[in-house]
């Protein structure tokens, strides 16, 4: 459909001397320039349909803005149209969203129900973004049909002060717009991203032993820092962006088909060509960038390894070997990236040259038009100005689809944490004892991994309550599968395990994990002091259970001369009933292992304790020693009658004894 010339009178007679009087001056500029900032800035902050219906309503009382409509009538006479106005929100809406908003697996769907929780933002944040595009897509208008089509076709160089202040404020008030999007989009991400961290991390917290003993703490890190920021990086940076250029193409695209749709059937192919690119390359994308973030967690997990075992790794001297590795490894993830940017870069051409082929297209059929009168020269240049408006926020939603497929990928790696089956601490049906006193029986107990191989068979074992049992053994004997199995951390395969007649799967699981102590070979100390520490396995503890869980490890004396005493920044744990301590003395020297032994003694009757050793020494005074051998008990005993029957824990004393010193071994005579 071709334009209307502004210069036809015929068009609407009655109200030709209205326009010759603006176009001769000699109506009142101050009116005018009222009367049209009024309209203007009604244009900023409203919607397209609210415009539409402004100016419906105001040109019936405003001449001014009426001689505005008359010398364009072709194209707003189409405007006023209610089925243009909904036209307009079908075609934005269609295209657009089917090739850029799906996204498989519902992953992209899950990152956006993060912002459910603040719809009041992302409300603010939409009228902002519509009022925003409303005000980019007013320029071309301003330029076209005002500068173009009045002031410099009717040569009213008195009104250019008045269409340059118009433009002005409606640049300015864009501006205005994209600082409040900014804004407050950053600080929208920024509360999302921090629920999403933290729902990530708490499940990983839940999440069976299992699936940690399997998985690398580095990659685990990865996945919760690395790949939550390139979440981020998409709801602070991009969002805003696609949200805005989304609305831009929906409108500029909507004016042009029907103010001209001639011009507007030229550019459709374009579009459709535009669809296609972007399909082409969205799951070559997403392959990639999934790789990429593999890669990434895999370096990560490397890395923490290697740096939290450096001892190790110096006292061998592979410090070369471990640096080779770590540089192949990120040579890997350049080499990949690379290539990404390869394809993002024939993509970013492919999209350009489609844009400069639909210009082209543009001005082969335009330019003919205005030469032979059936459009004018402000309605091509209203064309060209909305053609930029639609096709640069197109080629920035099509080059948005390489940030939001590496922000799926890292999102798929989360969403499959948050996926798995949690532990269930309390489970219904399950209950919490008034008191326990800390009887343990393993019942017809076996175990298996998935990889099918056996660790205990048929394991039974009775701990009466405040009895210490060791239990004694080759490696991989199963001994600390023991303690993982009374924990809860793994299930047995078959069989049933009690406390104190209790089955343990009947017991709320937080509940049985505060009644047992345990202590590893390697202890680990959170950040905080003394006094956190020692609480940390009892919340709210009083200062003198502190003291006194102090004085039963034998720790009062040192940590009373050390300067800060109880407050000096790192300790130990609170007051089970059952405790275990799992090869706990195997790093220590013969001094702090007398005085584990020391307290282990004082201890006795008080609590049942469960020690895993393999320094016999440390389990001399045990009241039992139970010894494993492929999985099953073999021998049960004291040390002094397991000696003196010359089986299988007489044969591994002898080893230890020839192995070490003999004023070494002479300690353990007490």
């Amino acid at each position: 459909m071709s334009d209307r010339k502004a210069s036809r009178p015929d068009q609407n007679p009655e109200d030709v001397p209205v326009s010759k009087n603006i176009a001769q001056g000699t109506d009142s500029k101050e009116h005018f320039a009222l009367r049209a900032i009024r309209a203007i800035l009604i244009l900023l902050c409203v919607t397209l349909i609210g415009l539409l219906n402004y100016l419906a309503f105001e040109s019936q009382t405003n001449p001014a803005l009426k001689t505005i409509l008359i010398a364009n009538y072709g194209f707003f006479s189409l405007l006023l149209d209610p089925y243009v106005v909904l036209s307009i929100t079908i075609l934005g809406a269609g295209v657009i969203s089917w090739t850029l908003l799906s996204r498989p697996r519902g992953t992209f769907r899950k990152i956006i129900s993060y912002l459910r929780p603040h719809l009041l933002y992302v409300i603010v944040i939409g009228i902002v973004m519509v009022a925003g595009a409303s005000l980019q897509l007013a320029q071309p208008w301003i330029i076209g049909y005002l500068l173009v089509g009045n002031v410099i076709a009717f040569h009213n160089l008195g009104y250019l002060p008045t269409v340059l202040a118009l433009l002005a404020g409606a640049f300015a008030m864009q501006q205005v717009a994209a600082f409040l999007t900014d804004y407050l989009t950053e600080k929208l991400g920024e509360k999302t991203v921090h629920k999403l961290r933290t729902d990530v991390f708490e499940h990983v917290e839940r999440l069976p032993l299992q699936f940690l003993d399997e998985s690398r703490s580095g990659e685990l890190v990865s996945r919760i820092m690395s790949d939550t920021n390139e979440v981020e990086s998409i709801l602070t940076d991009d969002m805003p962006a696609l949200g805005s250029d989304f609305i831009m193409v929906a409108g500029a695209s909507g004016l042009l088909f029907f103010a001209n749709q001639k011009i507007a059937l030229t550019i459709v192919p374009f579009i459709i060509g535009m669809v296609i690119v972007v399909n082409l390359f969205k799951r070559r994308v997403k392959r990639g960038a999934r790789k990429i973030r593999e890669a990434v967690g895999e370096l990560s997990a490397r890395t923490f390894e290697v740096i939290s075992s450096l001892r190790i790794v110096k006292s061998f001297h592979r410090e070369e070997e471990e640096a080779k590795e770590f540089r192949e490894r990120s040579l890997a993830i350049v080499r990949s990236n690379v290539n990404l940017v390869k394809l993002s870069s024939l993509y970013s051409t492919m999209v350009d040259t489609v844009t400069t082929l639909a210009l082209l297209a543009l001005l082969l059929v335009a330019v003919p038009s205005v030469l032979n009168g059936a459009m004018t020269l402000g309605a091509l240049v209203a064309a060209i100005g909305l053609l930029n408006k639609m096709f640069d926020p197109l080629v920035s939603l099509s080059k948005a689809n390489f940030k939001i497929e590496k922000a799926v990928a890292a999102g798929d790696r989360l969403f499959e944490i948050t996926e798995m089956k949690p532990e269930a601490l309390d489970v219904p049906g399950t209950f919490t004892p008034s008191n326990i006193q800390g009887g343990i029986e393993f019942d017809n107990v076996s175990f298996q991994y998935n990889s099918g191989h056996k660790v205990l068979e048929k394991l039974n074992l009775t701990v009466k309550p405040g009895e210490t049992v060791a239990i004694v053994g080759s490696s991989g004997v199963g001994k600390s599968t023991i303690v993982n199995l009374l924990l809860r951390f793994y299930e047995p395969t078959s069989g049933r395990i009690r406390i104190d007649n209790y089955p343990i799967n009947l017991l709320k699981l937080s509940f049985l994990r505060d009644s047992i102590g345990l202590v590893i070979q390697d202890p680990i100390l959170f950040s905080g002091t003394i006094r956190d520490n020692i609480a940390y396995g009892k919340t709210g503890a009083s200062q003198e259970e502190i003291v006194q869980a102090a004085k039963a490890a034998n720790a009062q004396e040192f940590i009373l001369n050390l300067p800060k005493g109880y407050d000096t920044e790192i300790g130990e744990r609170g007051d089970p009933k059952i405790l275990i301590l799992d090869e706990a003395t195997s790093n220590v020297d013969s001094q702090s292992e007398a005085l584990i032994r020391e307290a282990m003694r004082r201890m006795s009757g008080e609590r049942t304790t469960i020690v895993i050793a393999h320094r016999l020494s440390t389990i001399m005074d045990a009241d039992r020693i139970v010894v494993l051998e492929d999985g099953r008990i073999v021998e049960v005993g004291t040390h002094l009658g397991l000696l003196q029957r010359g089986g299988t824990y007489s044969r591994i004393y002898q080893n230890q004894l020839q192995a070490q010193p003999y004023q070494q071994i002479g300690e353990r005579k007490a």
